[in-house]
This record gives C-alpha cells, sequence and structure tokens, in this order.
C-alpha cells in the first residue's frame, strides 16, 4: 500500500526522516523534522499548524530530580524532622510520574520549547464525527535498560525502585520517631545508595551514545498517521472530522500528548470521537494493546478497540496481527484512557512480546520490517470505516 502519486510514499517519509541522526525533543533536528512533518500534511491538504509546549529535553532531567529530591530529604533526616515532608513530596512525584500520570516533576527546570505538529481536514457539518490519528516523531535517549537482556524485566525493576522509595519514606519516619535507630539508618544509606547507582545506570546510554535514530520508534508510527489519514480523507466518509497529531517529548514521558489532550478535550464529544495511536511498527507482528501499565494497570476497553479485536477474528488479520499487552513504559494513548476517550493503541511486538531495537543505536531503518506498518494501516482504516458505520445504524 501506498500513499497515491504526488504524496510522499510510506518508504520517502521513513527515509527523509531517519535522515536526521535523531529527533530529539527540543533540539535543533526535532524542528527540522516537525518542518518536514508541515510540508506532508500541507501537502495532503490539511490545516496545518504547530503547537508549541514546554518540556524537559530528557528523561534524565526529571530522573535526576526525583534522585536529587530523594537524597536531599533523606540526608538531612538525622537534622530535622521536617525532612520527611520533602521525602515523601518526592516520592508522590515519583509515584505520579512512573505510573504514567501527571506529574509537577516534569515542569522543574529546565524547560524548553517543543512542538506538536497538526494537520486537519475539518467536516462541514457541526455534529460530525472526529477521529485523530496519533504518532510521537521524537526519538529516545540510548538507555541500557531497553536492552534485550534488560527489556523483560523494565516493569519489575520500575516496581523495586517504587516499593523502594515507599520504604525510604517509611525509613525516615521511623528514623525522627526514634524506633530502630541504628539499624534503621543503615537502612538509610543503602537506599540512598540504591538510587544514586539507578540514577547513573538509567541515564548512563544518553550520555555516552546520545539518542537513537529512531526508524521503527517511531518513523514507522508517524509513516502509518500519516498514510491512514490519505487514505481516509480519499474515502470521503460522511461528516467525518480527520486530525493527524504528530507529538515531541513521548520519551520524556509522553508530554507532548498529555499538552494536547489537556490543550483541546473539553472541545471533543465522546461519544463522536475516537484516536488511533502508532507507535514502533517497524518489527514483529502488528499488536493491538489490550493493557499497559506499571503498578497500576491500565486497561484498553473501549469501542475502537473491541473493533479491532473483532476484526483480528477475519481472514483479512488472522494471521497478520495478534492482541497483546506491553508494560514497558507506556504510549501517548494513555492520556486519552485516563480521560475515557476511546483510543486504539497498535505497536509491534515480537514472539517474546518486545519490541526490538528501541531506544538502541541499531533502530536504523536498515532494520525495519515494513509488514507490521501496512498491516497497521490496513487495520486501522477497517476499524474507522467500521466505527463510521455503525455510527449510520
Amino acid at each position: 500500500m501506498e500513499i497515491p502519486q504526488g504524496r510522499p510514499s510510506v518508504q520517502t517519509i521513513l527515509e527523509e526522516l531517519t535522515a536526521f541522526p535523531h529527533r530529539g525533543a527540543a533540539t535543533a533536528n526535532e524542528g527540522k523534522a516537525a518542518e518536514l512533518l508541515q510540508g506532508y500534511l500541507s501537502d495532503m491538504g490539511a490545516v496545518v499548524r504547530k503547537e508549541p509546549f514546554d518540556t524537559p529535553k530528557t528523561y534524565a532531567t526529571i530522573v535526576y530530580w526525583l534522585t536529587g529530591g530523594l537524597l536531599t530529604g533523606l540526608a538531612l533526616i538525622p537534622v530535622t524532622g521536617v525532612a520527611i515532608g520533602l521525602v515523601w513530596y518526592f516520592i508522590w512525584l515519583g509515584w505520579l510520574y512512573f505510573n504514567w500520570r501527571y506529574s509537577f516533576i516534569t515542569r522543574f527546570p529546565v524547560q524548553h520549547t517543543a512542538y506538536n505538529v497538526i494537520g486537519r481536514w475539518p467536516a462541514a457539518g457541526a455534529t460530525a464525527r472526529k477521529i485523530i490519528l496519533m504518532a510521537h516523531y521524537d526519538t529516545a535517549p540510548i538507555s541500557r535498560l531497553y536492552s534485550p537482556k534488560k527489556q523483560a524485566g523494565f516493569r519489575l525493576s520500575l516496581i523495586v525502585s517504587l516499593w523502594l522509595m515507599l520504604l525510604a519514606g517509611v525509613t525516615s519516619l521511623l528514623e525522627v520517631a526514634g524506633i530502630g535507630r541504628s539499624y534503621i539508618s543503615y537502612l538509610r544509606y543503602a537506599l540512598m545508595a540504591y538510587f544514586v547507582v539507578q540514577a547513573i545506570m538509567s541515564t548512563l546510554g544518553y550520555w555516552l551514545k546520545g539518542y537513537s535514530n529512531g526508524a521503527s520508534d517511531n518513523a514507522t508510527g508517524v509513516a502509518a498517521a500519516l498514510a491512514t489519514a490519505d487514505q481516509l480523507r480519499q474515502a470521503n466518509l460522511p461528516d467525518m472530522s480527520i486530525e493527524v497529531v504528530l507529538t515531541s517529548a513521548e520519551e520524556v514521558g509522553m508530554i507532548g500528548a498529555y499538552q494536547y489532550v489537556e490543550a483541546h478535550r473539553k472541545k471533543w464529544n465522546r461519544s463522536q470521537t475516537i484516536a488511533i495511536n502508532f507507535d514502533t511498527l517497524g518489527a514483529g507482528k502488528l499488536t493491538v494493546v489490550e493493557q499497559t501499565g506499571t503498578a497500576e494497570l491500565i486497561r484498553y476497553d473501549n469501542a475502537p478497540t473491541r473493533i479491532a479485536r473483532q476484526l483480528l477474528k477475519t481472514e483479512a488479520f488472522r494471521d497478520r496481527a495478534q492482541v497483546g499487552e506491553w508494560h514497558t513504559a507506556d504510549f501517548d494513548s494513555v492520556w486519552f484512557v485516563r480521560n475515557k476517550i476511546p483510543v486504539l493503541a497498535l505497536c509491534a511486538l515480537d514472539e517474546s512480546g518486545q519490541m526490538p531495537r528501541i531506544h538502541q543505536p541499531s533502530d536504523t531503518l536498515i532494520n525495519v520490517d515494513l509488514t507490521p506498518v501496512y498491516t497497521a494501516i490496513e487495520l486501522a482504516e477497517a476499524v474507522v470505516r467500521e466505527w463510521a458505520q455503525d455510527g449510520q445504524n
């Protein structure tokens, strides 16, 4: 499947996006990539705009603030009991952030400007249904935590860290209360050392190797979103408003998507709106995501996901796609789930349920398999057609 003549093909989009060494949020390369995406959308006849927002450049900033805040509070425990408040404040910020909820830690310095790129094909009717096609275009820092050996244990590592943060809070309370003072002090020092090591190990790859090229994660998603939009636009579905949302700072904590949803959700009629998120489609089998989350489970139980599950039982998709779960970080679509807006999340997973090469130097175009990209485009179009048909009955 290709975008019709005169439009950039999936292959062309991938080649041009991956020609940048990376597309890190709020970097010069992100700005150039945003201009390229604006050009694609303009050529497709969309009304195009860029929406700026503030964000840290990488999650390293957030990790260091969380670690520094915890260490400061724990270090001050022998000096003043007031430090308990500081410890628990950063525990709460960390718990929110790593369970993919809004956390004010994302607003801590240093902030930079990044951009969501949005293209719209509005419908004439005031009661038009709305389809939002999303993908993030920023690329991730290199991380050893996403290596093939570490990726499967990523969720467990996060859960352990979260529980150790809670243990640090309890430890500070016990020490101030004078309960088991000497043993509790040793435990506090051990926890402080653990948090320092975790902060170093989780960000070392970035400082040594920078960003990934991001071919699969997520140039493939961008290409799929654009191709799906063009297919739907040509289908001339009645009373259907189409919006392509290409977000930045997903790799920082889905910040661009959060800003987009917060800015626009009050205008949406939930019964007339669905979103489809495309993320990392370059290796493995197309997967309809049913569940994500760290300590807290996030379930995708909504109209477009149910339609997709039914379509997977048909001959067209039975052997080409699957349902699955993803608990290694999360997707931009999490904010739609949080706000009870129907959303379908699509990615590609291998036989072990992992995304090969993400956040690694090997995430380059030469390693991309286009099969799940084209399957995602077909499935997304089929879901929208079914949803539109259901609305007319």
